[in-house]
C-alpha cells in the first residue's frame, strides 16, 4: 500500500516550504501538487533539483478553487490502492517520517477512518498535542490529514458541494465516517506547523472567513436541527 500525498496551492512562496518540509521528512512519499495558479518561475527559482524531480503536478483546471474538488482531484489521480495525506501548502510537516507514522496506526487500527496529525492553529482545541497517541475526536480540521483507502472505498470523495463560502468539508467527511461506522481521530506523534505561512485559499488561520452557508448545507444535508 503507497502513500501520496497531496496539496493543493496555488502560492509559490508556501508550496517552496511546505514541499521542502515533506520532501525532508518524508523523504519517499509520492507528491501531487494540485495546481490553483502557482507561479512556477518564482517556485523554481528556490528549488532544489531532487525536489522538483520527485514532484508531479496535476492541472487543477476549473475555476473558481473548491478544496474539495481539487483534492479529490488528486485522490483520484493516486490510483487505486494509495492511503493519502491532504496537506495544506500553508502546513509545514516537522515530524520526521509523521505521515508513515499514521499510515502504520491506521493499518494497526482498522476502527479509524481518518486520521489527523496535530497541530499549533487550529479551531480544534482536541487537535493541539497531547502526547497521547492516537486519539479519538469528534471531527478535526483538515490542516493534515491521513485517509486510508478503505476509507475511501466505503465513504468515497470529499463533498464539493460545499463552496457557499468558508470550509465544513471537513466536518461533513468527519460526519460521513462516523456515520459509516468508523472512528476519526488525531495522532499526537505526527506534528505540522500551521502558524508560520499564510493559506492560499483561505487566509489566516487565525482568523477564519464566515462558514455559515457551508454549515446550514451540512445541518440539512445530515438532518440536523437548524
Amino acid at each position: 500500500m503507497g502513500l501520496s500525498v497531496i496539496i493543493p496551492s496555488k502560492t509559490a512562496s508556501n508550496l517552496l516550504p511546505c514541499l521542502t518540509a515533506v520532501h525532508l521528512h518524508e523523504p519517499a512519499a509520492r507528491l501531487l501538487v494540485v495546481d490553483g495558479g502557482v507561479d512556477w518561475d518564482a517556485f523554481r527559482n528556490g528549488l532544489l533539483e531532487p525536489l522538483w524531480a520527485s514532484i508531479e503536478l496535476l492541472w487543477a483546471g476549473a475555476r473558481p478553487f473548491i478544496f474539495a474538488r481539487n483534492c479529490n482531484y488528486g485522490i483520484e489521480i493516486a490510483g487505486p490502492d494509495d492511503d493519502v495525506v491532504l496537506l495544506n501548502d500553508d502546513a509545514l510537516l516537522q515530524t520526521p517520517g509523521g505521515f508513515t507514522a499514521m499510515q502504520q496506526e491506521a493499518r494497526e487500527h482498522p476502527e479509524y477512518g481518518v486520521i489527523g496529525a496535530v497541530t499549533n492553529v487550529t479551531g480544534q482545541s482536541l487537535q493541539q498535542p497531547q502526547n497521547a497517541g492516537l486519539r479519538e475526536v469528534p471531527h478535526f480540521a483538515f490542516v493534515c490529514v491521513l485517509i486510508p483507502r478503505r476509507t475511501i472505498n466505503r465513504v468515497g470523495l470529499l463533498d464539493e458541494r460545499y463552496c457557499l463560502d468558508y470550509g465544513v468539508e471537513d466536518l461533513d467527511y468527519c460526519e460521513a465516517v462516523r456515520r459509516a461506522g468508523m472512528k476519526c481521530g488525531v495522532f499526537d506523534y505526527c506534528y505540522v506547523d500551521h502558524g508560520s505561512l499564510i493559506s492560499s485559499f483561505r487566509g489566516d488561520p487565525r482568523t477564519p472567513k464566515s462558514f455559515a452557508r457551508n454549515y446550514g448545507l451540512f445541518k440539512q444535508k445530515w438532518g440536523l436541527a437548524a
